[in-house]
């Protein structure tokens, strides 16, 4: 498998490469040298990403790394600032990721490769960090050489304040997603960058001078950029900051040989923390896919023999006293049934007697809408549909995404049980996506709720079997759309957005 996506993206390379100097060309904030000389930059781009792809497939970087160390102190020299570089890599990182997911399903021949697959991708952003911080370090030792020359070198005596204005530190401070934080030995803060007042929402120029403990009161347990003065204790951490999480390296900073404060960087890691969410779940989904086609089938024999029993039981031996416990039994079959079609769509089973085709959406919304008014009436709940009749054509399985709208409209009566009594339904058109939402002013979804909602057998019901959302959000993908879950503003409860694709042809 990884040869075969390591082949993908060498070939797209080309295409990737110009994707990526089309961002380059439209960032405001880099470097007007990149943008100079474009064709260069394409050149290099196009060289950097079919290193990427070497990586994903051999596993070694040290060619890569090297042609960047190098890239980076020529770019250096010519006066590119280190964030300019920087994000030349992380672009170039970003249009391979995309791309790899867009073409996730043409990559895998079966669901067992989803966990190879979304490994990759993290092997792609693993590699890219470690080789970010080859560059940075490879930056600070050119930059410390050139600090050793005469004439930029310092004299006993100068202030702290002069000695963090030096070119090395302003180099780390112009990076756009680092955060550096500079303390003197009387634990004052001396210098501060951009990044690092966007991560803890500060204003820059009004903690520069002030004490830090008394400008962010950290626990004693978070002190880490004040050990290093208090107790010569530098080290790595993680913690969290405003809801963001983030890694934090702190290291003394000594002039003359005599310690004259402590550094900070620190980097914000939530999105990476995110992604191995986001893997563990694929990973989960995929070892349900691996036990379920085989056993769902097993189960489905003897279930259907059972079932044939029964109904023949029943016709021979029916009465008025055991009339209700054949109904139950098949019933119960019946729900059994239900639940290893879950499975089977959760496992990506493909039923030959299910064809895809090109068809009216809203009639399938329209449809469950009808099936569930008694329901609605029943309990006291409004039932409203906001649409302005224009109708829009999809493409897929007709049954699936029926049965993936009947899900979530099911969850939100359901979910009225203790408070509300409206589910609103509504349904535009999105430049080339159909867009049906599903809210309702019950009591909404909490944190901990949204984290596992469409994780397989996750259940908030005495009852449930926690498939119903986790399929919904399988089939809503396998057409090429997207399902987000939050909690609406306009109504207070749960909102659920589906997205799919416009079929034009």
């Amino acid at each position: 498998m990884k040869k075969r996506v390591a082949m993908r993206v060498t070939n797209l390379a080309p295409d990737l490469a110009a994707k990526a100097n089309s961002l380059l060309l439209n960032h405001d904030q880099l470097s007007d040298l990149f943008k100079a000389d474009a064709p260069h930059t394409l050149a290099l781009l196009e060289q950097f990403i079919k290193g990427l792809a070497n990586v994903l497939e051999t596993g070694n970087g040290l060619m890569l790394e090297q042609q960047m160390r190098e890239f980076a102190l020529k770019q250096a020299k010519q006066g590119v600032p280190l964030a300019s570089i920087l994000e030349f890599i992380r672009l170039g990182r970003d249009v391979i990721v995309e791309q790899l997911q867009a073409e996730a399903e043409q990559l895998m021949q079966s669901p067992a490769e989803w966990p190879s697959f979304s490994s990759m991708q993290m092997d792609v952003f693993r590699y890219v960090e470690k080789l970010i911080d080859a560059v940075v370090q490879t930056c600070q030792m050119a930059e410390r050489e050139d600090m050793r020359q005469p004439e930029s070198a310092l004299t006993a005596g100068e202030p702290f304040t002069e000695v963090a204005e030096q070119g090395l530190v302003q180099l780390i401070l112009k990076s756009t997603d680092i955060a550096v934080l500079m303390i003197d030995k009387d634990l004052r803060i001396v210098e501060a960058n951009q990044a690092l007042a966007d991560l803890l929402s500060v204003e820059r120029e009004q903690i520069i001078g002030k004490q830090i403990d008394e400008t962010f009161r950290p626990r004693e347990c978070e002190r880490f950029l004040q050990w290093v003065v208090e107790r010569g204790q530098s080290g790595h951490y993680v913690a969290e900051y405003n809801g963001k999480w983030t890694t934090v390296s702190t290291s003394p900073i000594y002039h003359e040989g005599e310690l004259q404060g402590a550094i900070a960087v620190m980097r914000n890691i939530t999105e990476s923390k995110r992604y191995d969410e986001e893997l563990t779940k694929r990973e989960a989904l995929a070892a349900v896919g691996q036990l379920a086609a085989g056993m769902a089938h097993e189960i489905r024999n003897p279930l259907t023999s059972i079932k044939g029993f029964i109904q023949l039981l029943r016709e021979q031996m029916e009465t008025d006293g055991n009339q209700s416990y054949f109904s139950v039994i098949l019933t119960e079959i019946e729900r059994i049934d239900g639940l290893l079609n879950d499975v089977l769509v959760l496992a990506r089973y493909r039923d030959d007697k299910i064809v895809a085709e090109r068809f009216l959406v809203m009639e399938e919304v329209l449809g469950v809408i009808r099936l569930l008014e008694p329901e609605s009436i029943r309990r006291g709940i409004r039932l409203e549909l906001n649409w302005s009749g224009e109708q829009w054509h999809v493409f897929g399985y007709r049954a699936r995404i029926k049965q993936a709208i009947l899900n979530i409209l099911k969850n939100a009566l359901e979910a009225l049980a203790s408070k509300g009594s409206v589910v609103q339904v509504s349904a535009y058109a999105s430049i080339n996506q159909v867009v049906i939402i599903v809210e309702d002013d019950g009591v909404g979804l909490s944190d901990s709720v949204k984290q596992n909602l469409f994780v397989p057998f996750y259940t908030t019901k005495p009852d449930g079997t926690g498939l119903g959302l986790s399929t919904t959000q399988r089939i809503i993908i396998d057409h090429g759309g997207e399902i987000f879950a939050d909690n609406s503003p306009q109504l207070g409860g749960a909102r659920f957005e589906v997205r799919l694709p416009i079929s034009m042809q």
